[in-house]
Formats: C-alpha cells, sequence, structure tokens
C-alpha cells in the first residue's frame, strides 16, 4: 500500500481508493438581480451641466465668480481657495515659498429630491458639512448668507434648480403658512407654478405647432412635386404610345433618339395617371366634337333660313 494511503480508514486493498477525487462542480449561472434603474431615478452621474438645462433662467450669482482660484466656481469649495506662504527653518530661519491647496475630491453624490446622482469636485470639509446637514439637498437649500457664499456658482445653479421642484416649492409654502404669512404673500413669493415655467411650455407649443406646420408644408410641398412628376412622366408616356402607334418598326429603329427622349419610369401611379388623363382628352376631344356639331347644325338651320326668306322675298317681288 502506498505510504499517502496508509493513515486512511477504510478498506483500501483495492488500488484504486487512492486515485485522486474529482473536484467538486461549481454553479455556472447567476442567481442575483441584474442591475435596474431605481424606481423613479436613473443610474449612473450627472455632471452639474447636463443636470440644469442651459435654457433655464438662473439669477446671477450674487457674489460673482472667484478671482484667485477660478476652479473654485465649477464645484463645492465651501469658500476655501489655494494660499501662498513659507516653510521656515527652525535651525537657520530659512524661508521657501510654497502653497496650500484644498483637499478636493471627484465624488457622485444622490439628490432625493432630483431623483439622480450628480458628480461634483468638492473638498473635503464640505463632505462633512453635506454629512452634519443631512445630504446634498439640504446643504444646498440651507437659508443662511454664509452658506450661499460658499456655494459659488455651481452650487447656485443647482439650489436655484432645486428651488423649482414642486417638492420644495410645497415645503416652502408649508414653512410659509406656519410663520403665518398671507396668503397673498405666499403665492407672490412661492408660486405653485413658476412664471418661467409657463413660459417655457408655451414657447415649447409654439415650437411645436411651427414644427408641425413646417412638417406639413414640406410633405405638401413633396406631394406637389410627386404629383407634377406624374404629370411628367403621363404625359410622356402617352406621347410615346402615340409615337408607336404612329411609326412602323422600320421608322422606329432608324430614329432611335426620338423615343429616347421620351424614357419613362413606368410605375402603377404613373399608368394610372396616363390612364386618366387619356379618358380625359378623349372627354374633351368627344365634347369639342360635340360642340362642333351643334355648331355645324346651328349654321345649316341659319341657311335654310335665311334660304327661305330669300324665295318668299323674291315671290312677293315677282307678284
Amino acid at each position: 500500500m502506498p505510504p499517502r494511503c496508509q493513515l486512511l480508514a477504510g478498506n483500501l486493498s483495492l488500488p484504486f481508493r487512492c486515485l485522486r477525487q474529482p473536484p467538486p462542480s461549481y454553479r455556472t449561472f447567476a442567481t442575483s438581480q441584474p442591475l435596474a434603474a431605481a424606481k423613479g431615478g436613473d443610474l449612473g452621474s450627472h455632471l452639474p451641466k447636463h443636470v440644469v438645462p442651459k435654457t433655464a433662467p438662473v439669477p446671477r450669482y450674487p457674489y460673482g465668480d472667484s478671482r484667485l482660484f477660478r476652479q473654485a466656481d465649477k464645484g463645492l469649495y465651501g469658500g476655501q481657495m489655494i494660499q501662498f506662504g513659507n516653510n521656515v527653518s527652525h535651525r537657520t530661519k530659512t524661508k521657501t515659498r510654497r502653497i496650500w491647496k484644498p483637499n478636493v475630491v471627484s465624488k457622485s453624490f444622490y439628490s432625493v429630491i432630483l431623483k439622480k446622482k450628480i458628480k461634483l469636485r468638492v473638498t473635503t470639509s464640505v463632505i462633512k458639512t453635506m454629512e452634519r446637514e443631512g445630504g446634498l439637498d439640504e446643504y444646498l437649500l440651507r437659508d443662511n448668507e454664509t452658506r450661499v457664499k460658499e456655494l459659488g456658482p455651481t452650487g447656485w445653479a443647482l439650489r436655484w434648480w432645486l428651488m423649482q421642484t414642486p417638492q420644495v416649492i410645497a415645503r416652502m409654502r408649508a414653512e410659509a403658512a406656519a410663520l403665518g404669512l398671507a396668503k397673498e404673500v405666499i403665492e407672490e413669493n412661492w408660486p405653485a407654478e413658476p412664471a418661467w415655467r409657463t413660459e417655457v411650455k408655451l414657447r415649447q407649443e409654439q415650437l411645436a405647432a411651427e414644427k408641425m406646420g413646417k412638417e406639413e408644408e414640406a410633405e405638401e410641398m413633396k406631394k406637389e412635386e410627386y404629383h407634377k412628376w406624374l404629370r411628367q412622366q403621363s404625359s410622356k408616356l402617352l406621347q410615346r404610345r402615340e409615337l408607336l402607334r404612329t411609326l412602323s418598326k422600320r421608322e422606329i429603329d432608324a430614329a432611335p433618339s426620338r423615343l429616347a427622349k421620351l424614357k419613362v419610369k413606368v410605375t402603377p401611379d404613373v399608368e394610372a395617371m396616363a390612364a386618366r388623363m387619356e379618358k380625359k382628352e378623349r372627354m374633351e376631344a368627344a365634347r369639342a366634337a360635340e360642340e362642333a356639331r351643334e355648331t355645324n347644325t346651328e349654321l345649316s338651320e341659319t341657311a335654310e333660313v335665311g334660304a327661305s326668306s330669300d324665295q318668299m322675298r323674291l315671290q312677293a317681288l315677282g307678284s
């Protein structure tokens, strides 16, 4: 018996008992749910410029852009900016110029009101403030002059966009009513439907109507062009048929250019149009023949009346 099998329990007299056991089989299928969008939201993170529409009438930031640290305008820096100073040696008192930059990270924050993630460049101190406030929405909506100064243009635009949502409007109206403000004041400052949204809706309706009118006009032009092409092809088809009826085979072979000029793309619509045009021509020819016949009849009757009157006049003169 091999040494590696001597300490095993059981009857190992058979040589095949020491063979290596087959590896365990692993499941090759997944039972977890696929990644799906949250109910009422969407997946992925969005940049602020994709959250606030370009056409939105965002009011101007009251404190203006940053003049010393311009990258702070594109994120939430909490008023922090680059600082300049010196490293001073304790032994020789030598000064070495250096700078201090804020600790900026790129992070996505979920907005409960907008139901989407917003990717922002924020400082770590702002992240701590957000955690203390209760999230991105509460940080942006804090009614404080110091907070407004910390927001910057990007935070100001996000704050304004949040304040246009029905959820925040209802919240502000409830707070104003709890403070005892008059209903007229509440309607003036926090209307249920902002005026700019009404203007945007009207503008969208006008644009939709103009687009519909342009599409209808283009469709009418296409129809007119198509009918014009049909008439041209049908007239060519009729001329070609008339030419084929009048010319003999030898004449057709001798003058192929005349038929080449009347080259027609025959389609069911062209044939139908040609049939209608041919029928119309026959009806016009029949009408013209009928009018000519009536004219000849009137002329003959007039001639007969004139001849009879001449005879009567001659008889009267002879008597």
